[in-house]
C-alpha cells in the first residue's frame, strides 16, 4: 500500500531533464556520488549534527570519478522516465522572444527552460529553516506513486525481508546511487529506508518501510540544502 500525502508546483518533462543533465551533470545531483558496494555502510538516517551551511553536492566535485558521474546520470534518467507519463498534457512551454518576436527553440539543451531559482535571502542560512518540509510539484505528486508501485513490486517479487535483501532489490531496479539511498536498516521489526529522488531543483523524497510482506511508502518534499532523512516531517 502506498501512501501519498503530496504537495509543490513545478514541472518538467523527462527528455528535457535528461538532456539538461547530459549537458551539465553537476546541476543534477542533490548530495553525492554513487556506491558500487552493497555491503558498504549507509549514512545515518537521524540528524547527528547542525550544519552551518547547505549540504554540499558531491556531484559538483570536479574530481568525481567517471563511473560515479555515469551512475548519477543513469539515476536522473530513471527518474525522468518514471515521471514522463505525469508530464503529458502539461501546457507547452512558450517559445523564447527574440528581437523580432517569438522564436522557436532549436532543441539544443541550452534552449530548454531552466527551473526558476528562489531570490537570494538577506538573512543568514538556517539549518532549522532549511530542513522544514516543502511542497511537492504536481508532477512529483503524480510521480511518487509510480515509484512506489515499481518498488513494491520489486520487494514483493524478491520476498525481501532483511535490510540486505531490500537493498539488493532496490539497487536492482536502479536506485543504486549511494547518497540517494539512506538505509535500509531494521527499526522495530521493520526495514526502513529513504530515497532521494530530487533532480533538477525538485523536492521529492520517499520514505519506505517494509514488514516482510507489505511495503509502505510515504513521499514528502525536502530542500536540496539538506539530506532527505534530515527533513523535519509534518505530523
Amino acid at each position: 500500500m502506498t501512501r501519498t500525502p503530496l504537495r509543490k508546483e513545478r514541472a518538467g518533462r523527462g527528455p528535457a531533464l535528461v538532456a539538461l543533465c547530459a549537458l551539465a551533470l553537476t546541476s543534477c545531483g542533490t548530495e553525492g556520488a554513487g556506491r558500487t558496494d552493497p555491503a558498504a555502510p549507509a549514512a545515518p538516517s537521524t540528524v547527528s549534527r547542525t550544519p552551518t551551511a547547505p549540504v554540499p553536492d558531491p556531484a559538483d566535485d570536479p574530481g568525481l570519478p567517471p563511473g560515479q558521474r555515469a551512475a548519477e546520470l543513469a539515476f536522473v534518467q530513471l527518474v525522468a522516465e518514471v515521471a514522463e507519463p505525469c508530464a503529458e498534457g502539461l501546457p507547452a512551454v512558450p517559445p523564447p522572444r527574440g528581437p523580432d518576436g517569438p522564436q522557436p527553440p532549436t532543441g539544443h539543451p541550452s534552449d530548454l527552460p531552466l527551473p526558476e531559482s528562489a531570490p537570494p535571502s538577506e538573512s543568514a542560512w538556517s539549518f532549522e529553516r532549511a530542513r522544514q518540509e516543502t511542497v511537492l510539484s504536481a508532477v512529483e505528486k503524480c510521480t511518487a506513486p509510480l515509484h512506489g508501485k515499481r518498488i513494491a513490486q520489486a520487494l514483493d517479487g524478491a520476498a525481501a525481508r532483511t535490510p540486505a535483501e531490500v537493498e539488493k532489490a532496490l539497487r536492482g531496479i536502479g536506485y543504486d546511487v549511494d547518497h540517494r539511498l539512506d538505509g535500509p536498516r531494521e527499526v522495530n521489526g521493520r526495514v526502513e529506508f529513504t530515497l532521494d529522488l530530487r533532480v533538477m531543483g525538485g523536492a521529492l523524497c520517499l520514505a519506505g518501510s517494509r514488514d516482510g510482506t507489505r511495503t509502505d511508502l510515504d513521499p514528502y518534499g525536502g530542500s536540496p540544502e539538506v539530506r532527505c532523512p534530515d527533513v523535519a516531517r509534518r505530523s
